[in-house]
């Protein structure tokens, strides 16, 4: 079986993270070329993954027809760029693997499983919890039918409040996204995947209430360098970045993680930032309400305000009861009209995202390396459902109203039908 060849665009903590899996699997595939628009970045990356310096390149077109051979190529720039370079790779006939969200543009992110088609590639989206040793168990219990017919689904992502601050007040995805696509469709696409059912009506509610400047203490600066109540305040970033510790997130501030190149991040750029005198835009809670089919009920709630961030899942059925725990790592399951209770603790996978990445990876290699995609987790066509839910959701938030999932994917398919030659 060959090594997969494999490239990335984006040198940041996600394509740090598949890059691990890649080079501690050398029999499996091989890193052998990076791109990043940040020179000093891309150095440090080919320095840690021991890439010649003629496989590190700025420019994501001049990588792309320099390196013959690619297999496959990982896409994980911001989401603003994530249809360019998505469509760049496929277009050369290249398999891709995109970071979420697929694009903050709807018809984007239908245009691109287009692209994928045409040149007869796989688009593949990084929908890690799908691959988690938690949901894969869920899954499983739900296909054994313990329980009955599902009748109804509470989910929810309690993002801790440093995470939240870190990416979505101060950081890369303040303003990019809503919140709900950019950190949730994770959550709308394991709902989908757990169900099997299409969603049909969505309702939501939610907005930017806290993170803003009428909530700044007395006294506070824009800065927390400068701020006279910083040692009182929670969200200081000198308590966040200036520690001991760095990895991530501090190690997101800068390149040079050295006190001093951290103390320049915070008195120049975006981090540095007192939390309620950003430009940060998302909301920082959010509930989502959706009918799938059969009758099947849903609530999804999702919110910065958690001391600890982790995802819970209760699955309502016609037999019994079952708790999912993605922090603690346990499922518990109850039958109706028996004593106890059954607790699953699936195994320890190494990795972020509770082994997710580590799994994926080698998925996905698997399928470059014997080309056969028929039982991929990931496939971008069914990405696309739990996106589109994502932007209804937002229509619905932003104009108070219910939305239907068909009419309203019909409205961007026809509003958009001309779209084709904008890019």
């Amino acid at each position: 079986m060959k090594t997969a060849k494999i490239g990335v665009i984006g040198c940041g903590n996600r394509g740090s993270s598949y890059a691990d899996y890649i080079v501690d699997h050398p029999e499996e595939a091989r890193l052998v070329c990076a791109c990043d628009v940040l020179p000093e970045r891309l150095a440090w990356y080919g320095e840690r993954y021991q890439l010649p310096g003629e496989m590190c390149f700025e420019d994501a077109r001049t990588m792309l027809d320099t390196v013959e051979g690619l297999d496959l190529v990982i896409v994980s720039v911001l989401d603003i760029d994530h249809f360019r370079m998505a469509k760049m790779v496929m277009e050369r006939g290249i398999h891709c693997m995109l970071e979420k969200p697929i694009s903050p543009d709807p018809w984007e992110c239908m245009e691109l499983m287009n692209i994928a088609k045409a040149h007869d590639c796989q688009l593949l989206i990084c929908h890690v919890l799908r691959y988690t040793p938690l949901f894969s168990a869920l899954k499983a219990v739900l296909e054994e039918g313990s329980i009955g017919e599902i009748q109804a689904i509470n989910h929810a992502e309690f993002v801790g409040y440093e995470h939240f601050n870190h990416s979505y007040v101060r950081g890369n995805f303040r303003n990019l996204s809503p919140f709900i696509l950019a950190k949730a469709c994770h959550d709308l696409d394991i709902l989908n995947w757990l169900t099997e059912k299409k969603c049909l009506k969505i309702s939501s509610f939610g907005e930017l209430n806290y993170f803003k400047k009428e909530n700044a203490p007395e006294g506070s600066a824009e800065r927390c360098l400068e701020c006279s109540v910083e040692q009182d305040c929670v969200f200081s970033a000198k308590k966040r970045y200036l520690g001991e510790y760095t990895g991530w997130p501090v190690s997101m501030i800068s390149v040079d993680t050295s006190l001093e190149a951290r103390e320049k991040a915070l008195a120049e750029g975006k981090y540095g930032r007192c939390v309620f005198h950003c430009d940060n835009k998302v909301v920082d809670r959010q509930v989502v309400n959706m009918l799938y089919e059969d009758g099947v009920t849903v609530s999804f709630t999702l919110n910065g305000f958690n001391a600890q961030g982790f995802r819970e899942t209760r699955i309502f059925g016609t037999k019994g009861d079952i708790l999912a725990n993605f922090g603690e790592d346990y499922i518990r399951i109850r039958l109706f009209g028996e004593p106890g209770e059954k607790i699953i603790q699936p195994e320890e996978v190494p990795g972020s995202h509770g082994g997710g990445d580590y799994c994926m990876m080698k998925d996905v290699i698997r399928c470059v390396r014997e080309d056969k995609w028929d039982g991929v987790r990931t496939g971008a066509d069914q990405s696309v459902a739990s996106h589109i839910m994502a932007f209804a959701a937002e229509e619905s938030r932003e104009k108070s109203i219910i939305v239907d999932i068909e009419a309203f994917k019909a409205e961007i398919m026809a509003q958009n039908a001309n779209n084709k030659e904008r890019k």
